[in-house]
């Protein structure tokens, strides 16, 4: 009954603590026997701790990637970002200057328009008054009834040197 209480004791001790007790047990052993014995204890807690260290290793390394990774996203989204802002940046200098142009031009046809006014005020002001579209009787000191013809000179037709209502370009606006 001793050996099974004991073994039942020892498996609830962990793996270094029940060997310790095992080779305390065993006084017959040797001292050789006892340190072959540390010694492949001390292999197995190496291997388990390359172990470890090999996983946490690869943790690290994964988890450099990952940031590796992140940061070249965060950098592909500043690079869109960036040419994004160049290229808003273009189109409102594009549209300032297409902005100017037009303020140029509606300056420009503003300058024509008040200088077209301008000359159309000179010319009312040196125009003279308006005839009466109907004429009025012939009197009798009037130099002449008969209808105007048209002189020759040389077999070349030729204005009336008197200006007439038709034949005025002032003139001809006003009848119509």
């Amino acid at each position: 009954m001793e050996g099974t209480s004991a073994a039942a004791n020892s498996s609830s001790l962990p793996p270094p603590s029940r060997r310790l007790s095992q080779i305390r047990r065993r006084k017959k052993r040797t001292r050789d026997e006892m340190f072959s014995e540390i010694m492949e204890s001390s292999r197995s807690d190496r291997a388990h701790l390359n172990e470890w260290k090999e996983t946490v290793s690869k943790y690290r390394k994964e988890a450099s990637e990952r940031e590796d990774r992140r940061d070249q996203r965060e950098d592909r989204r500043d690079q869109r970002e960036d040419r994004r802002d160049a290229r808003d940046e273009r189109w409102r200098q594009e549209d300032q200057r297409r902005q100017d142009a037009t303020l140029g031009l509606l300056r420009e046809q503003a300058d024509m328009l008040r200088r077209l006014v301008e000359l159309q005020e000179r010319l009312l002001e040196n125009r003279l008054p308006l005839q009466p579209l109907f004429h009025p009787p012939p009197s009798p000191c009037s130099v002449s009834s008969s209808p105007r013809r048209v002189r020759t000179q040389g077999g070349r037709l030729r204005t009336p040197s008197h200006s007439t209502p038709v034949d005025s370009p002032s003139k001809r606006l006003s009848f119509f």
